[in-house]
């Protein structure tokens, strides 16, 4: 509670005050008046003024307060971390914490840091700014059986190459390597979750009693005659994940292309050129197709 005064034009020193005919002094920051209750014009501030509590209080001027004020409190749950410690004389100075910004002047309200899902940092996240993302290096058209990917930044050109799996590829002749890997209980999951009616499992079943092998291979070969040629790698291994089925998916990745590879000329060359706007159509359309299976591998 401040003490209500009148001022008379005969000014006091400094930060007095002019109460009547006296002149009264106040407390210096870091301290507060513990006489307002019972004096009216304190005039001896070693006798009057009491320091705040550390640590927990401050008032930052000279006053004739009598109570501090009480020290902010940098809540972690909102994003906060302690810049600067309350003393008597300063109040606690708050600043965002690791992952967190405040782009305005007045900074009540901290922000939590953009995190950039194409995985391409442009700038990072500071205390005043958010993280700038960039996007992904364009997919580029290669030849045979290797795709790279090539990502030109800063006049810097860097190259990952990796075999991969070619758009549409022919898995009749691989379902029985493919069933290989999975039981039939996981066939049976993985049809059904494509929508396979019940019926047609049955029969499949039933045509090959005892066989599971033979099961697996003629219920998988019904998915894939259903689903088509075109896409149907990306939604296999795709779907064998959505399933929780992550293994088999890594072991069917892994055996499709050591056997696409071994088909293939070990000369071929690796290299890659830019292709116009149609040509990176076709390989956004591949990156969308098999994007779960590149994000595991």
């Amino acid at each position: 509670h401040r003490r209500i005064i009148s001022r008379r034009d005969a000014p006091c020193n400094g930060s007095d005050y002019l109460l009547g005919t006296q002149c009264c002094k106040k407390c210096k920051s870091g301290e507060y008046d513990c006489s307002v209750k019972n004096v009216s014009c304190p005039t001896d501030i070693n006798k009057h003024c009491v320091p705040c509590e550390k640590g927990k209080e401050y008032i930052d001027h000279d006053n004739d307060l009598d109570e501090c004020l009480r020290c902010k409190f940098c809540d972690s749950k909102f994003g906060w971390e302690v810049a600067q410690n309350c003393t008597p004389e300063n109040n606690t100075r708050c600043t965002c914490a690791k992952n967190y910004y405040c782009s305005s002047v007045t900074c009540d309200h901290c922000h939590q840091c953009t995190i950039c899902e194409s995985g391409v940092i442009e700038k990072q996240c500071t205390p005043s700014s958010d993280t700038v993302c960039g996007t992904k290096g364009t997919i580029l058209k290669c030849t045979k059986v290797y795709h790279v990917l090539c990502f030109e930044r800063q006049l810097q050109l860097s190259v990952h190459s990796f075999p991969f799996m070619p758009l549409d590829t022919d898995l009749s002749s691989h379902i029985p390597a493919i069933v290989a890997e999975m039981t039939l209980a996981e066939v049976k999951k993985f049809v059904r979750h494509h929508r396979l009616s019940e019926p047609v499992i049955d029969q499949n079943i039933q045509d090959c009693p005892g066989d599971s092998s033979e099961q697996k291979i003629r219920l998988l070969r019904v998915w894939y005659m259903s689903h088509g040629m075109k896409g149907a790698y990306g939604t296999l291994i795709s779907s064998l994940r959505e399933l929780k089925m992550c293994a088999v998916a890594d072991k069917i990745e892994e055996k499709l292309k050591a056997a696409i590879s071994s088909s293939q000329d070990t000369g071929q060359s690796k290299t890659c050129t830019q292709e116009g706007r149609n040509s990176y159509n076709d390989s956004a359309e591949l990156s969308k197709a098999y994007s779960g299976s590149l994000e595991e591998t």
